[in-house]
């Protein structure tokens, strides 16, 4: 399974599951495959889903591949939110994952995703 199997698959799960899915694709230029993005886009993860009261951002990866530098920054901001605990007690719903195709393969995104 490769990294398009894997988020076609993760897009039809969470789909199935109620949630809504956000992916913005990249497209191929002179200079490579770019997507439009303006401030800080670089590095945005992969996918946004939410089904209320959950917000999931998820990075996905191909076997064996990391997060690059940008990738990790909005990774680390994001977590920061989903540490955050309100005046009200309660921590937020933000969810953030990094998911590869062995994540797939052991169930572990359906299980996140139910």
């Amino acid at each position: 399974m490769n990294e398009s199997q894997l988020q076609t698959a993760v897009i039809d799960t969470a789909h199935l599951l109620g949630f809504l899915v956000a992916h913005f694709r990249p497209a191929e230029t002179k200079k490579g495959w770019r997507t439009p993005v303006q401030a800080d886009g670089k590095g945005f993860p992969d996918l946004v889903l939410v089904r209320p009261p959950r917000l999931l951002f998820v990075e996905l990866k191909a076997k064996g591949k990391k997060p690059t530098p940008e990738q990790e920054d909005w990774l680390q901001c994001l977590r920061g939110v989903s540490d955050y605990m309100g005046q009200s007690g309660k921590r937020t719903a933000v969810e953030v994952y990094v998911w590869d195709p062995s994540d797939w393969q052991r169930g572990l995104i359906e299980e996140v995703l139910r």
